[in-house]
């Protein structure tokens, strides 16, 4: 066991010894010992507030099960090393370290241990310095006593000074589990991707999506559609340290599934296919084959999915990147409902040469780049899209891009 890391699941008992401890040591008077003895009792005084010091900054008394004081943290501030993690795997009947190394290549298990071992010297330096103080203002201490007792009956003295010192340390410890109840309730949020199952509606659109036919190349379409088939699938999500705050991947259960999924706004889905697939061409593209929902219908190069063209979902359009050949993501964003507007005329146009500026062409109403716009609080909340308010197939109009001459 490592000074001063007494395990937590003693700190009901360290808390109620310390304070105790600082309680009867108040009841003590220099007069209760003939005068040879004093120089004794001031030593042992000494050596005893040293002890309390040291059991009061322990583990055991700074922090409760499952949860963290915030003093490894403070004493980070100063004796820390820029360390990275130290990663233990749990073997049978014991646990085994790690190794892992940081990006200067050195061992960092090392550098975890000294930092434990710093917190324990500056625990053992503060212990000793408050016995040297006790000792040092021992007989001012006692003359202050003798007078306090002086002025109470018989007892009340020393009683009230002991109720007083052992309070302040039972009051102690509960404001630190106060102050750790409060950090919890405001624990810090982590961000990394989730393996789904990709739901249902979502893989039916894409594969009607898939099954229409490519405007380009059957070959192309064909790849990808193998590439989805045998694909994982991957979403980000926010998790708390409450959930899990190593770093090794770990399988959540259903309901904590459920639970970082419920209010997650998701517009991309990654997608990871299996390397033996074969890779698609052009090696990067959009896939010409978009589900947009709320649209119009496109003369010749629009596929309707039953009878629901038209439909608004408020203009949302799901495409299928492609990055290197493969399948990288499966994305669902807002259409851009703004018309193309050319800023320049076809006489411009015909008129200019290689150097020429247009300045008159941002002037017209309808040019330029700014905007003005208000976002309400019910806009943002809309905006919100889980897996589960992903549209459904039949919402769905699909376009495909036709080769042109």
């Amino acid at each position: 066991m490592r000074l001063p890391d007494i395990p937590l699941r003693h700190h009901r008992t360290v808390r109620t010894a310390a304070a105790l401890g600082t309680g009867a040591l108040a009841l003590v008077r220099r007069r209760d010992v003939s005068a040879e003895y004093q120089g004794s009792l001031r030593a042992g005084t000494a050596l005893a507030n040293a002890g309390l010091t040291w059991l009061t900054g322990s583990s055991a008394f700074l922090g409760r099960v499952g949860g963290s004081s915030g003093l490894d943290e403070f004493l980070e501030l100063f004796t820390s090393r820029d360390s990275g993690p130290v990663r233990y795997a749990a073997a049978p009947g014991d646990v085994e370290r790690e190794s892992f190394e940081g990006e200067d290549g050195q061992d960092t298990w090392w550098d975890e241990h000294a930092s434990v071992t710093s917190s324990a010297f500056l625990n053992a330096v503060t212990a000793a310095a408050a016995g040297a103080a006790s000792w040092a203002l021992w007989p001012l201490t006692e003359r202050l006593a003798e007078k306090v007792d002086e002025k109470l009956p018989s007892g009340v003295g020393r009683g009230l000074n002991a109720v007083v010192n052992g309070g302040l340390v039972a009051v102690t410890a509960v404001l630190i589990d106060k102050v750790e109840k409060w950090a919890d309730d405001v624990e810090e949020l982590n961000y990394a991707p989730l393996e789904i199952e990709l739901p249902a509606h979502i893989r039916e659109s894409v594969d009607t999506l898939l099954s229409l036919p490519h405007p380009n190349s059957e070959a192309s379409a064909e790849a990808v559609r193998e590439q989805f088939a045998s694909a994982k699938f991957f979403v980000w999500v926010t998790y708390p340290d409450s959930l899990y705050s190593g770093d090794e991947p770990v399988v959540l259960d259903p309901e904590q599934i459920e639970q970082l999924l419920k209010d997650e706004d998701i517009a991309s889905i990654d997608v990871r296919p299996d390397e033996s697939t074969p890779s698609a061409a052009p090696a990067r593209h959009t896939y010409p084959v978009t589900g947009i929902t709320g649209g119009s219908a496109d003369e010749g190069g629009t596929v309707r999915s039953g009878d629901h063209a038209g439909i608004s979902n408020g203009g949302l359009e799901l495409t299928l990147d492609i990055v290197d050949g493969r399948l990288t993501s499966v994305d669902l964003n807002e259409v851009d409902d703004e018309p193309f507007t050319d800023l320049l005329s076809a006489e411009a146009l015909r008129e200019s040469v290689p150097g020429t500026l247009h300045p008159g062409s941002l002037h017209d109403e309808d040019g330029g780049y700014s905007s003005s716009f208000e976002i309400a609080d019910g806009d943002v909340e809309d905006a919100v899209r889980t897996l589960e308010r992903w549209p459904r197939p039949d919402e769905y109009i699909f376009r495909s891009d036709r080769e042109r001459p």
